[in-house]
């Protein structure tokens, strides 16, 4: 079977810059144990200057140069029209798109069989991002381009409950419910706990949550005078331009640099390291779908504090695999946190129980066997 997927594809399978980049990476290597799997990567990237194609071990990689120039207001023609003539050489018998859009919208024009994963309610998180350009022009856009790349899909894996009752008014398609893989490795991690370590790993924007996130920390020092907050993840300005610098401001004004690291975007190895030496694992985002960075920490047996969004309850059960907070709730957040560091016991029983739930839900050869298995149902259905 000649499969080519189309998403999010690091040009360095070690420096895994996002959620989609991390499924598609896991899903691949776990995709290896099929030996009739031919495998063709496709992925749109802003920073390439030019087209190639990479062989990894028996896999075709292709990167395209994004072309963002007035993309919302051409729906993304030019980026279409690159994908369709690199699937065209391609020829492939069936086709994976992640992310409704652009993907999805030529996966399902060109004629064979084909699958979607949406990943995240992407209309959603863009309703957070400030400025008129965006909530008039760019917002309604990209609602629309989702919404079509979802309709159009005659086949949809669907990685929460979340995705389904979003978009149950509009997906017309067979769905099979497949959660998001995580790799061997988180499984298979050594703790190296720090007492009063803290992590977030994620971008940093406001969709994040990290302003009430610093905010708690304040309230942690009192009670935890060794407590530090690692923030693994790089700065994203298109949200908020001025939110980095509130954010600095904030710690500046309450004395918070000792207690407050910005780690960047890290390579897996690093990010390891993060997981293996945190005590506790947060996210306390206002908008999420499937996050991967808490079924990383769930497998990584690290117990978790998030906020009620979403799909997130359907990953954490509250007092079971880790803690629940509303989003924006600063006291209940610091004090989750709290009672989390303060009771050991209760945060190695949250861990390990994470850890055997992301075992029989997120291991990246189980939910690779779980695609396999859709690939051929489809292609029997011809659709």
């Amino acid at each position: 079977m000649r499969l080519a997927i189309l998403g999010d594809y690091p040009r360095d399978p070690s420096e895994i810059g996002g959620g989609v980049e991390a499924v598609i990476t896991y899903l691949v290597n776990g995709l290896r144990q099929f030996p009739d799997l031919d495998i063709h990567i496709v992925t749109l990237r802003a920073d390439v200057d030019d087209d190639a194609v990479v062989q990894r071990d028996g896999i075709h990689v292709y990167y395209l140069r994004a072309d963002y120039r007035f993309a919302n207001l051409t729906f993304f023609a030019r980026n279409k029209l690159r994908l369709r003539r690199v699937l065209r050489s391609i020829r492939p018998d069936l086709i994976h798109a992640h992310v409704a859009g652009t993907y999805s919208r030529v996966a399902f024009s060109i004629g064979c069989p084909a699958v979607l994963t949406p990943h995240g309610i992407r209309y959603r998180e863009a309703k957070i991002k400030r400025g008129w350009l965006n909530q008039f022009i760019r917002y309604p856009l990209r609602r629309r381009e989702e919404r079509v790349g979802i309709r159009v899909a005659r086949h949809v894996i669907s990685i929460s409950p979340y995705i389904e009752q979003e978009f149950a008014s509009i997906i017309r398609g067979q769905v099979y419910s497949i959660e998001n893989p995580i790799s061997d490795i988180f499984f298979n991690l050594d703790s190296q706990e720090r007492p009063c370590r803290v992590l977030f790993a994620g971008h940093i924007n406001p969709r994040k949550g990290v302003y009430p996130l610093i905010q708690a920390m304040t309230l942690l020092r009192k009670r935890f005078p060794q407590v530090v907050l690692h923030l693994a993840g790089r700065v994203v300005h298109e949200y908020d331009p001025a939110y980095f610098q509130s954010i600095q401001n904030y710690i500046d004004d309450h004395q918070l640099r000792q207690h407050v690291v910005f780690t960047g975007q890290l390579d897996e190895a690093a990010l390891l390291r993060e997981y293996a030496e945190c005590a506790v694992f947060v996210l306390p985002s206002q908008q999420e779908t499937a996050p991967m960075a808490i079924e990383q920490a769930m497998a990584a047996g690290k117990a978790v504090v998030a906020t009620r969004v979403g799909g997130v309850p359907h990953l954490i059960s509250h007092e079971k695999t880790g803690l629940l907070v509303e989003y924006g709730d600063v006291n209940g957040l610091a004090e989750s946190i709290a009672q989390l560091l303060s009771n050991d016991s209760l945060r190695t029983q949250l861990g390990e129980q994470a850890r055997q739930e992301a075992s029989r839900r997120f291991r990246a050869d189980v939910v690779a066997r779980q695609t396999y298995d859709v690939y051929r149902q489809i292609l029997k259905t011809g659709e």
